[in-house]
């Protein structure tokens, strides 16, 4: 992994390769969900530390809908020379294919893996009027009005209706699911009892759990979070098994150039690598992943057999 005296800010990217040296210095990094959400604050942050490690710029943009269809058809079709790459969520590889039987470009061969990027846990949390305190009382309401507690998400098959889906696996209970286009529209939806619940990426929560806006019922993850250790994990809440979060992942088009790839995974690599960018992903409860490409491309193949058995039956809202 580079490191800022082994990779100085002032090395071009265009020196990558020579598909890219007639290209502009301007990166364009495209986001498939609405600003404010969980994967949008990874992307800007590892996206300026990244700029800096590979002397560019690199603009984020971001594309909303259809669970991240839109931006990825549009990034698969863009020039493979580098200069365009994708924000994707693990759930655009492991679940879009399985809800969207008819989709104009194939996440799982259109792209190539630059590098997984990052993973925060998620937190059940409910508007604090609109169920019982506590995550045992709330299923048990839930389990005796079924589809009468609704739940937002940021889209039929995002990772807070996959956290929805896995609680209704595990749990018998069964909610009304309310699809938004971003995780940070969901979580306004509840604060204003328009929902009932969600489950939304740790900072995207935390500070209306402390504000006592919002009410943490459950962390769906092994340990409890450092941003809000009062809240169990749902082990301790009384429901093993209930683990998933926000998981993202840079990908460019299909074609590009094996040395553009290679040093574009080691500029945001090396920008995941950064103290001051560590220090800002832990602040808010995101891990930084990192990886190779076969990581990249085995991490998918695990989520793919966890997710495609509980599917059954879901489609676009």
């Amino acid at each position: 992994m580079l490191t800022r005296r082994a990779l100085p800010a002032a090395a071009p990217l265009l020196l990558a390769a020579p598909a890219l040296r007639a290209q502009t210095r301007t990166i364009r990094l495209v986001i498939p969900f609405g600003a404010g959400g969980i994967t949008d604050l990874v992307a800007r942050i590892l996206a300026e530390r990244a700029a800096m490690e590979l002397g560019v710029t690199i603009v984020a943009e971001n594309r909303a809908g259809a669970n991240g269809n839109i931006a990825g058809e549009y990034v698969a079709r863009a020039a493979p020379d580098g200069t365009t790459l994708l924000m994707a969520s693990l759930a655009m590889f492991a679940v879009n294919p399985v809800i969207y039987p008819r989709m104009s470009y194939d996440p799982l061969t259109d792209f190539a893996p630059v590098t997984l990027a990052a993973s925060t846990p998620h937190v059940v949390v409910a508007h604090p009027g609109s169920v019982p305190a506590g995550f045992g009382a709330m299923l048990a309401t839930a389990r005796s009005r079924p589809e009468g507690l609704s739940w937002g998400t940021a889209g039929a098959g995002s990772s807070p209706h996959l956290t929805q889906i896995l609680l209704q696996s595990l749990s018998g209970a069964q909610f009304l699911a309310v699809h938004f286009r971003s995780g940070a529209a969901s979580v306004q939806s509840v604060l204003a009892g328009q929902v009932a619940l969600t489950a939304e990426a740790t900072p995207i929560v935390a500070e209306h759990v402390r504000a006592g806006t919002l009410r943490a019922l459950a962390v769906a993850a092994l340990e409890r979070l450092a941003l809000l250790p009062e809240v169990p994990t749902s082990a301790e809440a009384g429901l093993p098994g209930l683990e998933n979060g926000s998981t993202s992942a840079i990908v460019a088009p299909r074609g590009t150039p094996e040395p553009v790839l290679a040093r574009l995974a080691e500029g945001f690599r090396a920008a995941m690598a950064a103290p001051e960018t560590r220090a800002r992903l832990s602040q808010q409860g995101t891990i930084p992943l990192g990886g190779t490409g076969a990581e990249f491309t085995g991490l998918i193949t695990r989520e793919v057999a966890r997710w495609r058995p509980l599917l059954a039956g879901i489609h676009p809202g």
